[in-house]
């Protein structure tokens, strides 16, 4: 590698998250924290989802697109578009990673949820890197929950990514607070990988000061309405999915729910289905949705304004989702997603228990029990335990201990 000069550092990021957002809007708001801190630096990030080129990036930022690969269920993998076996694709992949590495020339390498790649796509390429710039700082970093403590032990070992991780990577950020979940120890980590491994807080958009709001969704006038449809007598109930590609499910139920409200509280709800909706589920709703107060749009790359404007926010339980509903100090109703992963389910369980969120299994799941717990909150407001909540500056810090390692090495 060239000897680095002042400002001209490079990140590489790896980002495998084919059908959804949540590993993508993490690595982007790491990059933004990077940015703020290194201004020239330059960041690359290679990702397969198919939103990627959609999303609003960073000065001197921008994404490699990988031909998309979806996970159907734990270990198990299939091409998205491409009608070719998913080995063929994998090698197209790994070539495509590895040649951006070599050109590419990063000082830090920051690898996302997976040590070995999907399926060990990157085994070959982070040999090749590391044998070809050893100065390069490989870091993985890791959400707070991976699931199931038995069922992601058994895959880390079976697939290689223990060794991969003790082989490879000079440090591990995890996104999350010990105290919260120890992933280390939940997962039976290696001493070794333990020794690596910095708690860096939950990764969530930072909260800018700005003008002073009144109470409610903002309007043009007293009984305006806003851009979502509620009037500033009304109370705007946000609904979303995070990707939106197995969210119909509670979306379904909680137009039912809102049925049962009308006439007992003035409100506006939004449900945003996210890009990955199928178009057919999208339509149902749409078609189930005619005459209450429910408005339905597909909306992707940022919910940040909507979240900031609701008074309740219905949704499942993604990392981005829960850590922006923390941030912002938000009124919500959580019900996670029923599988494959138990990701879900442990991180509600945790804060709920915590008094940070409520929250319904999907199996207690129906139109009544939904609408009474709306109306609890809607009457209660938000009842978090403040005292309670974790670190939230995930983003600052992991871009910290991220450009440490770079002057580490100069």
């Amino acid at each position: 590698m060239a000897k680095k000069q002042a400002g001209s550092i490079r990140v590489l990021i790896y980002s495998q998250d084919g059908f959804g957002l949540g590993h993508l809007r993490r690595n982007l708001n790491i990059s933004l924290q990077i940015k703020k801190q290194c201004p020239s630096a330059s960041i690359l990030i290679i990702a397969d989802s198919p939103v990627a080129p959609f999303f609003k990036l960073p000065p001197k930022c921008d994404f490699i697109k990988l031909p998309t690969i979806v996970k159907v269920d734990t270990g198990i993998w299939r091409p998205n578009r491409l009608p070719m076996h998913y080995q063929e694709l994998l090698k197209i992949r790994a070539d495509i990673i590895q040649n951006v590495m070599l050109s590419f020339r990063p000082h830090i390498f920051l690898v996302d949820h997976m040590p070995h790649g999907a399926l060990g796509e990157l085994a070959r390429p982070l040999d090749v890197l590391k044998r070809t710039y050893p100065e390069t700082r490989i870091i993985l970093g890791l959400r707070d929950i991976l699931g199931a403590q038995d069922v992601i032990h058994k895959m880390w070992q079976d697939e290689g990514a223990f060794e991969a991780a003790e082989q490879f990577y000079d440090a591990i950020c995890i996104y999350g607070c010990q105290d919260v979940f120890n992933l280390t120890e939940e997962y039976d980590f290696p001493s070794q990988l333990v020794a690596n491994s910095r708690y860096c807080g939950y990764v969530a958009r930072e909260n800018r000061a700005g003008k002073k709001r009144a109470t409610g969704p903002p309007g043009n006038g007293v009984h305006g309405k806003n851009s979502n449809g509620a009037t500033q007598n009304e109370k705007f109930i946000l609904v979303t999915g995070g990707g939106g590609a197995d969210a119909s499910y509670f979306m379904d139920k909680f137009i039912e729910a809102a049925r049962r409200l009308n006439g007992h509280y003035h409100y506006h709800a939004l449900i945003s289905t996210g890009p990955f909706l199928h178009e057919k589920q999208y339509q149902l709703l749409q078609k189930k949705a005619r005459g209450t107060h429910i408005q339905i749009r597909r909306i992707g790359a940022d919910s940040i304004p909507l979240i900031k404007k609701a008074d309740l926010i219905v949704s499942m339980a993604g990392y981005n989702t829960i850590s922006e509903i923390m941030r912002f100090r938000k009124n919500a109703v959580v019900i996670p997603r029923p599988g494959p992963s138990a990701e879900q389910t442990i991180r509600t369980n945790i804060l709920t228990d915590r008094g940070i969120i409520h929250s319904m299994h999907p199996t207690e799941l129906t139109a009544e029990k939904l609408a009474d717990l709306i109306a609890d909150r809607l009457e209660n407001g938000n009842g978090m335990a403040e005292d309670r909540l974790p670190d939230l500056n995930g983003a600052v810090n992991a871009a910290r201990h991220l450009l440490a390692h770079v002057k580490q090495n100069t």
